[in-house]
């Protein structure tokens, strides 16, 4: 069984405790039981242990806090499901008469502890998470050594609460062979015994089988002897994070199979030497021979990676990524000879490509000489490290396909060293821009401050150019931008003069433009300029007065605008005289214009608009004649509060497509549009915001709406009354929000206002679930459970 209730836009999920209550007793061989997702589920019903059939039990993403002890008389139970039930704090005391569960799932939860014996759920087969607690009433470590037949993931949690070295070895983790991953993690805010962790670690060998190791917050100085045998020539993945207290990094080097290894936070570590490749010996023909990634990130006190003392092949044959992030103390140069390289991103390490002083350094040959490397590397970041400008200047660019690059003071070196292949070109606090004449498909520049106008040659290429921050940036190219540019997104550039009509016109393929806070010397925006453009976006264009078709445009050239959104154009005034020539228009925004006084003529032969959205306009009066687009969908008014509202003038009524209609912080133009009864009958959804002094609503307006289904009122401050006549029998779910003068009044049971709105199946009042009715459904996927 699972419960459907009514809800708004699939997001949220309600049902009432009483039903569970009043329904669970009817349902006599009940298998399945599904509320996953319900928010407001806090607990179980106590006579859900009466469900002996009982297999299958979901309450994934509830609100639940505690499960009654009744559940574990459920001995049939084969599956409980607790994924995301972050109130949930412990599990049933009694959870060891379970013994038939098979799958446990207490992920994303806040379980402090295992109940008692644990061990004896010995058909358990997938375990997600052991938790460990200091109390007696809770599982010790051991209890993991009776359920021999454990597959998949595990992740044992609170380490820091085992007593001794024998505790650990009773898990017996090295004979799970099913067990593929296995996180081990101790309590980071607890005082750590290293000599203790560092046996438990050691007891806590995992089969040879695994593909997936985690260790996080293990607090000694040193990993054991098996971290980095050559024996568990299954590990794929391995991830050492917050061991703050270790010295060194295990000879991980050895592992046959690892292709993904991430080192974060290992706050002492100050060398990587030669342990880390697997130690001396006939092993180190070849460390890590199928790694793919290397990930370091927040290591303080590192300051060298020293090189395998090797026959001269690569320390790293397969490495396609390295990511370096927040290393400020690592100097010297990174391994040489990486073959298959493809990704180098290199972020906050300051001082990196200084030459080391510790006698220990060993000078390696620079990674960028390497004509492997010039070959594989296709994508190179390098943020906030100054000492490896010296890159730039060298071939190691010739294959790259995207560059991202900060705080560096010319990039006119980069112009000799590609070969065309370079695609997309990131920069970020950069003074020159010789570098803007690639052959690039798509280049985003931010913060260029000594720079006045963009480089005369831009690659044919470009299709996606985005100028952010460029403050004293004054003019484009005289010959203006590349034909093939499809996208063009211009912000906080206000010098900037916008493109001439020369220029716009030769822009046959653009197809989105956005322009915020930019170009403060447009003064009039000609729609009509470019072929195909179907995105326009403007936003903060302080002297912007009016949107026109352009001398000599065509207007082929508008059948493409789809979506137009105008923002914060104070001295707006007017649209193109004749309207919106935009057939295919289906979005259209004009917001924060405090001049304008006239919408579009003609917006009812708009026939193709859906969205039609008006806010902060408080000098438009009307709407012009002909009325609304007839097939609207959603509608949204806000702030606007000359607009008067007219059967003539707005022909709400005939708008038999409207689904949505909200209004906001506009009482007379509310009160009008209940009172005349504007809307249309087949509204769905209507939202009423931000009239603080609205005291009542009146119920003619809304009785009509007889497919009415979702109301939401939110900060209407000074409302007390609702509908003397009631709300439509449609409606299924009522929202009130904000609205502290109404909360009381509509009390479960004993508010003034109950009696009105009881018969609503679900009602949300600040996010507290007064009422809620629900269907019934046996889902699909467990129908079929035995």
């Amino acid at each position: 069984m699972s419960l459907r209730p009514y809800h708004k836009s699939d997001k949220s999920l309600y049902v009432s405790l009483k039903v569970l209550e009043d329904l669970l007793p009817a349902q006599r061989c009940l298998r399945v039981l599904s509320l996953a997702r319900y928010k407001n589920i806090t607990q179980l019903p106590d006579n859900i242990g009466k469900h002996l059939s009982l297999r299958y039990i979901d309450l994934s993403y509830t609100a639940v806090k505690t499960l009654p002890n009744t559940m574990c008389e459920l001995y049939n139970l084969q599956t409980l499901l607790l994924l995301g039930c972050s109130s949930l704090v412990e599990l049933p005391a009694d959870m060891r008469k379970l013994i038939n569960l098979r799958l446990l799932d207490i992920r994303e939860t806040c379980i402090k502890e295992m109940p008692v014996q644990m061990g004896r759920l010995k058909s358990l087969s997938t375990l997600t998470a052991f938790v460990l607690g200091k109390s007696t009433r809770s599982s010790g470590i051991g209890e993991l050594g009776q359920l021999s037949n454990l597959r998949g993931k595990l992740s044992i949690l609170n380490l820091q609460n085992v007593v001794n070295r024998m505790d650990a070895l009773g898990a017996n983790l090295k004979d799970k062979k099913d067990l593929h991953e296995v996180e081990l993690a101790w309590g980071h805010e607890d005082a750590n015994d290293s000599v203790k962790e560092r046996y438990v670690l050691e007891s806590l060998q995992p089969s040879v089988n695994l593909v997936k190791l985690t260790i996080r917050f293990y607090g000694g100085t040193r990993f054991p002897d098996w971290l980095g045998d050559s024996s568990f020539s299954s590990i794929q993945v391995m991830h050492l994070t917050d061991c703050s207290t270790c010295l060194s990094l295990p000879p991980v080097g050895r592992l046959p199979a690892l292709k993904e290894l991430y080192i974060e936070r290992m706050k002492i570590v100050v060398s990587i030497d030669v342990e880390f490749y697997g130690g001396n010996g006939a092993s180190l023909s070849q460390p890590f021979q199928s790694l793919k990634k290397l990930v370091f990130k927040e290591m303080p006190e590192w300051e060298e990676w020293l090189s395998s003392p090797g026959s001269g092949q690569s320390c790293f044959p397969r490495l396609e990524v390295l990511i370096l992030h927040n290393c400020p103390k690592l100097r010297g140069n990174l391994p040489d000879r990486l073959p298959c390289l493809r990704e180098l991103e290199v972020v906050e390490c300051g001082v990196l490509h200084e030459r080391a002083t510790r006698t220990r350094w060993i000078p390696w040959s620079l990674i960028v000489n390497t004509e492997s490397l010039r070959r594989s590397l296709q994508r190179l970041a390098i943020i906030g490290c100054p000492g490896l400008s010296s890159l730039l200047e060298t071939e190691l660019l010739s294959s790259l396909r995207t560059l991202r690059i900060q705080n560096f003071s010319r990039t006119d070196c980069l112009q000799p060293h590609f070969s065309g292949s370079l695609e997309r070109l990131r920069l970020f606090e950069c003074v020159e821009t010789e570098s803007l004449s690639l052959r690039l498909r798509r280049l985003d520049v931010q913060i260029f401050s000594r720079t006045d106008c963009l480089q005369p040659h831009f690659s044919s290429c470009l299709q996606h150019l985005t100028l952010v921050n460029c403050a004293s940036l004054l003019s484009f190219p005289r010959n203006g931008l590349p034909t093939s540019l499809r996208y063009l997104r211009i912000e906080n550039c206000r010098r900037l003069e916008f493109l001439s009509h020369e220029m716009m016109a030769k822009l046959t393929s653009l197809r989105d433009l956005r322009l915020r806070d930019s170009c403060d010397s447009l003064r009039s925006f000609p729609l009509g300029v470019f072929p195909k453009l179907s995105t326009l976006n403007i936003w903060g264009s302080k002297n912007l007065e009016s949107l026109a078709i352009g001398e000599g445009a065509d207007d082929e050239n508008l059948t493409h605008l789809d979506e137009l959104f105008i923002s914060t154009c104070p001295n707006l005034v007017s649209f193109p005289h004749g309207g919106l020539r935009t057939p295919k228009l289906a979005r259209f925004t004009v917001q924060g214009c405090e001049n304008l006084k006239l919408l579009p003529d003609r917006i009812h032969t708009l026939t193709a608009l859906r969205d039609l959205r008006i806010y902060n306009l408080p000098n438009v009066e009307s709407f012009a004649e002909g009325g609304l687009p007839p097939n609207l969908q959603s509608f949204v008014i806000y702030g606007c509060e000359k607009l008067k509202p007219s059967v003539e003038n707005w022909g709400l009524q005939r708008l038999v497509s409207l689904r949505t209609f909200q209004i906001r912080k506009s009482q007379h133009l509310l009160k009008t549009v209940l009172k005349e009864q504007l809307l249309p009958t087949t509204l769905h959804g209507l939202e009423i915001s931000g009239v603080n002094r609205l005291k009542s609503l009146k119920g003619k307006g809304l009785q009509h709406l007889t497919c009415l289904q979702e109301l939401e009122i939110t900060s209407c401050r000074r409302l007390k009354f609702l509908p003397k006549e009631g709300f439509p029998a449609s409606l299924s779910f009522l929202s009130i929000k904000k609205c502290p003068s109404l909360r009381k009044r509509c009390r479960e049971k004993t508010g003034k206002e109950w009696s009105k709105i009881a018969h609503i199946p679900c009602i949300e009042i600040d996010d507290q679930i007064a009422n809620c009715a629900v269907k019934i459904e046996l889902p699909k996927s467990i129908a079929s459970i035995n």
